[in-house]
């Protein structure tokens, strides 16, 4: 079996409509910048919607307050008492590893336990004092039971 070979066709790429390449030693054809004062107006415009920006932030920031004040204050609080508690949670466990310390602790936490059911809960009177004790501390909370007013 024979093969033919067959000569690769020439192909024109000449456009049809030639167009001229610039050329660059004849001024009038060269491209030209834009005059100088466009460029200048243009960033004098730009500098004014910047500084115009600038401007509205605190009044932006204000009414972003003053429409959600409470969720904010609410996020406040919630993120100051979570990282309240990992510092005390932090503190505790620093002084729980000093030797001596934390049996320490424990004995003072049986003594006051021991004493608090002693002087508290066994008898009824005392029972009855304890609650006492507990309602008027609720009623100075609550400031239903406010005997001196303050004028």
């Amino acid at each position: 079996m024979e093969t033919e070979y067959k000569e690769p066709q020439k192909v024109d790429t000449a456009l049809q409509n030639e167009m001229p390449a610039l050329d660059g030693t004849n001024p009038q054809t060269m491209a030209k910048l834009p005059p100088a004062e466009t460029s200048d107006n243009q960033l004098e415009m730009i500098g004014a919607k910047i500084s115009q920006f600038l401007k509205e932030i605190p009044e932006d920031l204000s009414k972003f307050y003053s429409a959600y004040k409470t969720p904010l204050i609410g996020l406040a609080v919630f993120l100051a008492s979570f990282v309240a508690l990992r510092v005390v949670l932090a503190m505790l466990a620093a002084v729980n590893d000093i030797p001596l310390v934390s049996p320490v602790f424990e004995l003072i936490g049986i003594g006051y336990t021991g004493w608090f059911t002693f002087r508290y809960l066994l008898k009824a009177p005392t029972r009855k004092e304890l609650a006492a004790e507990i309602d008027s501390f609720k009623k100075q909370i609550t400031g239903q039971n406010n005997p001196e007013s303050l004028n």
